[in-house]
């Protein structure tokens, strides 16, 4: 076995173990996802310091990616505006002010800013990813093609506004789902998003 199927099978045996908290809670579930946040917890600040902070950040701003010639001559020259960045990261360096008594309320400065800027984020792409979905969910139940019904195309609308229709109702939390009918359209919801999946 080589290591390309080596990975293809590690991802799917990956996706159904988290695929599997739908059924219910299990431990393969929450081993994969104990797993999954140390790799993410791990990966991820040395992904920001290798292909962000460095070449982006730390060599433009002292001057690192600079090359000088035999000559004497530089690849480039050094730009000034890149101590601008001092200001962003001094900023971010207030989080660490709660450890302190007599400082911890400047932390709130920038709590406040991330959660303006995230919430501001999160409503953009709601209204740019969201807003597609929700228009391309509406279609037709009756296609018609030269004054005749397409049956492939009304069928297919008909069995995903079905499917939309009980898995929406399966993810509808604001009552319980009592009575058989009512279990019987959770449980449809729930077992064709797993088909989907």
């Amino acid at each position: 076995m080589n290591w390309d199927n080596f990975t293809i099978i590690s991802g799917g045996i990956v996706t159904l173990a988290i695929f599997s908290f739908l059924i219910k809670e299990n431990g393969f579930y929450r081993f994969f996802e104990h797993l999954f946040i140390g790799i993410a917890a791990g990966f991820g600040p040395v992904f920001a310091l290798k292909n962000f902070l460095w070449p982006k950040i730390i060599e433009p701003m002292f001057g690192l990616d600079i090359i000088t010639f035999p000559d004497g001559t530089l690849s480039k020259p050094y730009s000034y505006w890149y101590l601008i960045y001092i200001i962003p990261a001094l900023f971010g360096l207030l989080y660490y002010t709660i450890y302190t008594r007599r400082f911890s309320w400047m932390v709130k400065i920038v709590i406040g800013f991330s959660l303006g800027a995230g919430a501001s984020l999160a409503f953009k792409g709601f209204f740019a990813e969201m807003l597609p979905q929700i228009f391309a969910s509406f279609k037709p139940l009756l296609v018609f093609s030269d004054s005749t019904i397409n049956w492939t195309k009304s069928i297919n609308n008909i069995v995903f506004l079905f499917t939309l229709i009980v898995v929406m109702y399966y993810f509808f939390f604001s009552f319980k789902h009592e009575g058989k009918a009512s279990r019987a359209v959770g449980t449809t919801g729930r077992l064709l998003m797993m088909v989907c999946f």
